[in-house]
């Protein structure tokens, strides 16, 4: 009986050493941010976005401009967007100077765009559009609106460079900056990017697949209009690499 034992001991030995040892599989490390997002930026694909804009100041925080939209990537990277505005009327104060910020809709396609919202005196109205002068990205609500878009690789790449906190990158961004690095950025400010020494602070917030999912920036009013307080842009981003496609409206659509 001894001598099977040992035999058993001996052949399960044997056994175990023949097995190749169980490991605990190594976590995959995150993707390079702006490699993941260089693989997204394919013609015909894109990503859709939701922001809101409040004036945030002593008496709390208040929300005025909340915009839907889509952009269409191209080859270098933004090639089209489709923004649609909705503007909450406030009286006195800093809103009473903010008359011209309204609701509507731009379509800019390659550095051309089609807007109803006002311009100059004129509203298109009906749904239909007018040729926005100076081809910005959102009229002129546009630049009450997020200005920083981590969907530009150069851009992404800056702000990258904030103090990084679990999938959060957080700091400091300057016009300056923007207005070199930012072709969405100089589309959305065609006036020349207000300040040249205006600062914006933000929060950049990564989804598990490296891509930007969360976007907290904040300015002073001042380098928008004559007021205390700050403008905090909050935007998410849904479905990158997504099928997207942006045109500009129908000639019957265009007075």
């Amino acid at each position: 009986m001894r001598k099977i034992a040992v035999a058993a001991v001996a052949a399960m030995t044997v056994s175990m050493a023949a097995t190749p040892a169980l490991t605990t599989p190594a976590l995959a490390a995150p993707a390079d941010p702006v490699k993941a997002l260089q693989k997204t930026l394919k013609p015909g694909k894109g990503v859709t976005f939701r922001d809101a804009t409040s004036l945030v100041n002593d008496s709390g925080t208040t929300t005025f401009l909340r915009r839907t939209g889509k952009w269409q990537f191209g080859k270098r990277g933004i090639a089209a967007s489709d923004i649609t505005a909705q503007v909450k009327k406030y009286s006195g104060g800093v809103f009473n100077r903010l008359y011209a910020v309204d609701g509507g809709r731009t379509i800019w396609v390659g550095g051309k765009s089609w807007t109803t919202h006002k311009v100059d005196v004129f509203s298109p109205g009906d749904g239909t559009f007018a040729k926005e002068p100076l081809g910005s990205t959102g009229s002129y609500t546009g630049s009450y609106g997020q200005l920083v878009n981590p969907a530009e690789p150069a851009t992404l790449k800056v702000l990258l460079k904030g103090k990084k906190k679990g999938r959060t990158y957080s700091g400091k961004i300057g016009y300056a900056t923007l207005r070199k690095v930012s072709p969405w950025f100089r589309a959305s400010m065609p006036f020349g990017g207000g300040a040249g020494d205006a600062v914006l602070t933000y929060a950049l917030t990564l989804g598990p697949d490296s891509l930007p999912r969360k976007l907290v920036t904040s300015r002073q009013a001042v380098d928008n209009v004559p007021t205390d307080g700050r403008f905090q842009m909050v935007t998410t981003y849904t479905g990158w690499g997504s099928r997207v496609s942006v045109a500009p409206p129908a000639k019957s659509r265009i007075r």
